[in-house]
């Protein structure tokens, strides 16, 4: 129940101060296993989401766990892996300093938690209060 009640205090906060008009609703997907099998901690994720994800978007966010599954395509198999996954939703105005944000939080998961990628979709929206 404490975890529902804080999503929905997520999705409250997440409420973009350009409603009324169009953005662009950005997910990413940001895997939670390293290589050699190890997991990103909780305390790991925290700390990242704090210092990279939040100071570039400080009006709001939302983030939700899951578990994904993936097949790397360059791998010695054809081995689905599944892993705790973390999925951060912006809405955002479609500018280029958002555009070079999302990027910049992308890069800085990848290097710190030697990933392949973060997955990224985006997807116009219209914002309504």
């Amino acid at each position: 129940m404490k975890r529902f009640v804080f999503i929905l205090l997520l999705l409250a906060l997440a409420t973009p101060s350009f409603a009324g008009s169009a953005a662009i609703e950005t997910k990413l997907y940001f895997g939670m296993g390293t290589p050699g099998g190890g997991r990103i901690s909780e305390r790991q994720w925290v700390r990242f989401l704090a210092e990279t994800v939040t100071p570039r978007f400080p009006d709001g966010l939302t983030v939700l766990s899951g578990t994904g599954q993936w097949r790397d395509p360059k791998g010695q198999s054809a081995k689905v892996i599944s892993e705790p996954a973390r999925i951060v939703i912006i809405v955002h105005p479609e500018t280029a300093a958002t555009a070079k944000a999302i990027a910049e939080i992308r890069q800085t998961y990848v290097k710190r938690f030697r990933q392949q990628s973060v997955l990224q979709t985006d997807q116009p929206v219209n914002v309504v209060e």
